[in-house]
């Protein structure tokens, strides 16, 4: 009898140490959170352009390493979303194989883009369509007829050159990406363009932008030349340095109307610019994320006292930190805070940016808040109305437009801002700046391929103005 009660627990004693092991032909799995496999073998398929060193930077695993499976399953989701980061593909999708009781292959499909863009472009010199539709102004448009070709050469570089016609005449080229190193690690940018414009924004009244208009041939005149060198150590952080030259030439009228406008009554101005920029980006999305955050830092320095450039010099600092999170069910979270700090020795209407501008308050969009300095916090709450949807539409010519996915969300939101004007000139009653503001509302997304977003929003903002906007980008 007691050898039967032993026999007993020992079976007992046997299965609970063992209970997590089950085997089935080809596969092992210990109750899927400690399981552990080897990557044998991975295979790219879809890349017809691209490199597959270039998407073997983006991966997060390699052939040989271990992983239990879930640890495994963490690390294709975040491969995932460095490809889709990328400019590159619309679809990504990763397969695992097992091979073998413990071995595992693991397949990446990619669906690439359309990468060569011929582009005639009308392109509003206005802050925002809204602040453009309420003047309808069409002197205020560019007419761009360019090129944009991402991944040249299959290398993931992207080069862009045209010219604008209209509001401003222009000349540009840029040329990105262009890797120095086989790790991929060390970057080079280079940007270079003329203009001339026979108008120009001279000043602000009244919290809205004025513009000079030239009898001559221009109102300004100017180039600019930047070499950019990127250290990128990490798949999520980035170190950009920058050493740029700008000239500019304005026409003896506008000096007269805005003596401040080049600084000092200057009718020109050249100087040489270092920047240093810090990005560390975790969003699950670039365009429109979900999940995640992005920290930006900027340094920049305009005069390095190299020039004869009037004794101007401007030192600038600046942040963005933007967070992204899941609330629960199909409610999302989004919360951003910008902060300028600026040292200079005299006022430059010409690089004087405060909110109004790529940093803006919602419902704001009809005024700009100039000022030196400035600090910005945003908030949004929003629903997945429709979740993502993907459809074919097999009539369209080319394969790579065919497969559309889209989303939609619902979501409202509230914004504060102050901005400081330490040159606030009574004259002109801009009486935004050097007070607290503050807007809310309600909007809704249309998420959609190629990176395209449309907003609909209903603002209210502190004076009890409210209106519609439209917008082509995220919220934050």
């Amino acid at each position: 009898m007691r050898l039967y009660y032993k026999i007993i627990l020992f079976c007992i004693a046997f299965t609970a140490h063992y209970q997590s092991i089950i085997a089935l032909p080809g596969k092992l799995f210990l109750n899927d959170t400690i399981t552990v496999v080897r990557i044998k073998k991975i295979v790219i398929a879809g890349n017809k352009k691209t490199k597959e060193q270039i998407i073997r930077r983006e991966l997060t695993f390699t052939e040989g390493q271990i992983f239990r499976l879930y640890e495994l399953d963490e690390q294709i989701e975040k491969t995932r979303e460095h490809l889709l980061k990328l400019p590159l593909f619309n679809f990504v999708t990763i397969d695992k194989e097992f091979v073998g009781a413990d071995l595992i292959n693991l397949y990446i499909i990619v669906e690439e883009r359309w990468y060569i863009w011929p582009e005639i472009r009308i392109i509003n010199y206005e802050r925002n369509l809204n602040s453009w539709w309420e003047t309808k102004d069409f002197s205020k448009l560019d007419y761009r007829i360019s090129v944009l070709q991402y991944n040249v050469f299959g290398l993931n570089h992207k080069l862009r050159v045209g010219l604008s016609m209209g509001y401003t005449k222009e000349f540009f080229i840029k040329y990105q990406n262009l890797f120095l190193d086989k790790r991929q690690r060390h970057f080079l940018n280079v940007k270079a363009k003329v203009y001339y414009r026979d108008k120009q924004i001279y000043r602000t009244f009244q919290n809205k932008l004025e513009t000079y208009v030239s009898k001559n041939d221009y109102a300004i005149q100017g180039s600019e030349f930047e070499l950019i060198y990127n250290f990128r150590p990490l798949f999520y952080g980035n170190h950009f340095f920058s050493l740029a030259y700008l000239n500019q030439t304005v026409e003896d009228s506008l000096a007269d109307l805005n003596p401040n406008f080049l600084g000092d009554s200057n009718t020109s101005l050249s100087f040489f610019q270092l920047r240093y920029k810090f990005t560390f980006d975790k969003r699950n999305s670039r365009e429109y994320p979900t999940k995640g955050f992005l920290i930006t830092a900027i340094i920049q320095q305009q005069g390095l006292g190299i020039l004869h450039n009037n004794g101007f010099h401007k030192l600038s600092l600046y942040t963005h930190l933007k967070r992204f999170y899941h609330i629960g069910g199909k409610f999302y979270g989004a919360n951003s805070f910008s902060l300028k700090k600026t040292f200079d020795n005299y006022e430059v209407y010409y690089f004087k940016r405060g909110l109004g501008y790529s940093d803006y308050l919602r419902g704001y969009e009809y005024y700009v808040i100039d000022g030196l300095d400035f600090a910005l916090l945003k908030s949004n709450l929003k629903f997945n109305l429709l979740p993502r949807q993907i459809v074919n539409v097999r009539f369209l010519p080319l394969k790579k437009f065919r497969k559309i996915h889209f989303s939609i969300y619902l979501n409202t939101y509230f914004d504060i801002g102050y901005v400081y004007d330490k040159y606030q000139n009574d004259v002109y009653q801009n009486t935004l700046s050097n007070q607290l503001q503050y807007s809310g509302g309600i909007g809704l997304d249309f998420v959609t391929y190629y990176d395209k977003i449309i907003r609909f929003e209903y603002s209210i903002i502190k004076t009890g103005e409210s209106g519609f906007f439209l917008h082509f980008m995220a919220p934050i």
